[in-house]
């Protein structure tokens, strides 16, 4: 069985309050539990956050659990998830909760699929995997991207003189899932490594909503259909 922990920080700068926003007729933190609290080998959903008022939105469920309160000092905009997840990890032993297999979902990727979730689930099954993150193949292609504009401008990477539909493939770590045993977690120090899986998800899946304009993306590609 694997346990899920949903980050929500409520200090936000780009969009204020952004875990809690009205998305598909309820709020993210809330969207994207539904999606995951009836998947099977999903044993608990645990709610990190900071905030009271955010505890009182979540739906109640008895896989839910919102005891933890996240620290002011891992809730600010240089914390480093890392330590937040260390001192949760600390605080679930302390609880006997017994935790080995972890999930860190962000709210904010609200185009994750439940069926992408439920696949990774039943892939790192399979293999038997102890670290895994999500990457999607790139939109704008790093021969294509320069760094500066106007005059003072150069390629990120030397652009080869092919065709576009030649190009090599790039993909870039999406931040929606991550997963790692507590064991991996507590010997590496670190959610993954250049030995982790980097496991290849829907190409809709860059949207991070960060702001107002990545909100409104996600409301429109909400239901799209067609899929990469």
């Amino acid at each position: 069985m694997f346990d899920i922990i949903i980050p929500l920080r409520s200090g936000s700068k780009g969009i204020i309050n952004k875990n809690i926003k009205n998305f598909n007729k309820d709020i993210l933190a809330n969207f994207l539990i539904k999606k995951v609290i009836n998947l099977k080998d999903i044993n608990r959903i645990f709610i990190l956050t900071d905030s009271i008022k955010y505890k009182k939105k979540i739906i109640k469920h008895k896989k839910i659990n919102t005891k933890y309160l996240r620290l002011k000092k891992y809730s600010k905009n240089n914390s480093k998830i890392y330590d937040l997840i260390k001192h949760f990890i600390k605080w679930s032993d302390d609880k006997n909760y017994k935790i080995k297999k972890i999930f860190v979902l962000q709210a904010t990727s609200p185009l994750l699929s439940k069926k992408e979730i439920d696949q990774t689930i039943k892939f790192i099954k399979s293999k038997k995997i102890d670290s895994l993150f999500h990457v999607s193949e790139m939109i704008e292609h790093p021969y294509e991207c320069i760094k500066g504009f106007k005059k003072s401008w150069k390629h990120i990477l030397k652009n080869k003189k092919i065709n576009r539909q030649n190009f090599e493939k790039f993909y870039f770590i999406t931040g929606s899932l991550w997963f790692f045993t507590k064991k991996f977690f507590l010997k590496h120090k670190k959610f993954y490594n250049e030995k982790s899986f980097a496991y290849k998800v829907d190409k809709v899946n860059f949207v991070d909503i960060d702001t107002k304009f990545d909100l409104e993306v996600a409301k429109r590609l909400k239901n799209l259909k067609v899929r990469n």
